[in-house]
């Protein structure tokens, strides 16, 4: 740990004190988000504060190369755990009380091409799509077959790893990498996500997905396989903007994905049920009633079906108002029909937050 904050701290210092850095080469970038939750149904109605700070900072080292340092820290309830009891996880930004490095990585381009070496989040690149990412649901960011069945480089535990990035032409870009296979948990002796290694038992999670864009849409298909628990998958994402009127725009997407049952086989983690099937679709409309599209309006669904016949489906509806530059608000709220996470029947539930974000 001293050791990496040292080198942290040296690469800091080096940059801020060589005269030949301009301020287009070295970038600081800060947000705050913080969520008013209140739940009814579920475990048991209740609610309360919960927020994700993160900062970091970006430099040009050299031609082609980028370096990127940064961390985080999360306070405040665990709703799901505590009042809802839900299997996706309802709120994105719920992880305990924590501070943590998420990304400390070297990026080097060679044209169209481009590697990425370091700790990184794979959901940076990969399983993701800008329309669902609006929403406040984990389910939405990350497909489940992820983050509920593996253990996977992804907030707030992000891992090392290696992606390869190359854009074939103005429509298609491919990309594969390959991560840790096991993440140390918070409690497993990496309380600040600085304990990296890789041990030959823990295997590696290989993935690939190929990007489509065309007419404001985008298309991507990937697919993964994890060497130690023998678990692989499939996934497509896709979103399209249907309606433009100069003003406002219409965008719907969809995300599919399946992984194997992986059950008996299963040897990193104890977790059961699985999602061998999670479907999510919504839509979004930009420019609800500002004219300069300073707002959004989103409906969506997403449903994790799991191995012991379960399925578990939220409904989320959210609107989204950016009243200046750096400060955004959201309320937001979700049903969630079914709550599959413990091994007793739930309650269907109504959560209902109050987002804000600001940015610097």
């Amino acid at each position: 740990m001293k050791k990496t904050l040292s080198l942290l701290l040296i690469t800091v210092l080096f940059l801020g004190i060589n005269k030949t850095y301009s301020q287009e080469r070295l970038n600081f970038n800060a947000e705050y988000i913080g969520d008013f939750l209140y739940n009814v149904g579920g475990l048991k109605n209740g609610g309360g504060y919960l927020g994700y700070a993160k900062i970091g900072m970006d430099a040009n080292l050299w031609k082609g190369a980028s370096l990127y340092v940064g961390g985080g820290t999360t306070h405040g309830i665990t709703p799901s755990e505590i009042f809802i009891g839900d299997y996706q996880v309802v709120n994105n930004i719920e992880a305990g009380n924590h501070a943590f490095m998420e990304y400390f990585s070297l990026q080097q381009s060679f044209g169209k091409f481009s590697i990425k070496v370091g700790l990184q989040d794979m959901n940076e690149n990969f399983a993701s799509i800008d329309a669902a990412g609006e929403y406040i649901n984990s389910s939405f960011g990350i497909h489940p077959i992820f983050s509920t069945n593996l253990s996977v480089a992804i907030f707030p535990l992000t891992g090392l790893g290696a992606e390869f990035h190359y854009e074939i032409n103005d429509n298609w870009h491919v990309q594969a990498a390959v991560y840790d296979g096991e993440i140390p948990s918070f409690e497993d002796d990496n309380l600040y996500n600085l304990n990296w290694k890789i041990g030959k038992d823990e295997g590696a999670l290989f993935i690939g997905e190929g990007h489509y864009v065309r007419d404001n849409g985008t298309y991507k298909f990937g697919a993964f396989y994890h060497t130690a628990a023998k678990n692989y998958g499939f996934y497509a994402n896709a979103e399209q903007e249907v309606w433009n009127n100069g003003t406002r725009n219409l965008k719907p997407f969809v995300q599919i994905g399946y992984a194997n049952n992986i059950s008996e086989t299963h040897k990193l983690i104890n977790l059961a049920p699985q999602n061998y099937f999670h479907l999510a679709a919504g839509i979004n409309l930009e420019g609800v009633f500002s004219e300069e599209a300073n707002d959004m309006a989103g409906l969506a669904f997403t449903s994790a079906f799991l191995s012991d016949k379960k399925t578990e489906t939220a409904i989320e509806l959210f609107y989204q108002y950016q009243i200046t530059d750096n400060f955004v608000v959201k309320p937001d709220v979700q049903y969630i029909i079914n709550p599959a996470g413990l091994d007793i029947p739930v309650d269907n539930a109504l959560v209902g937050t109050l987002r804000f974000m600001i940015g610097i």
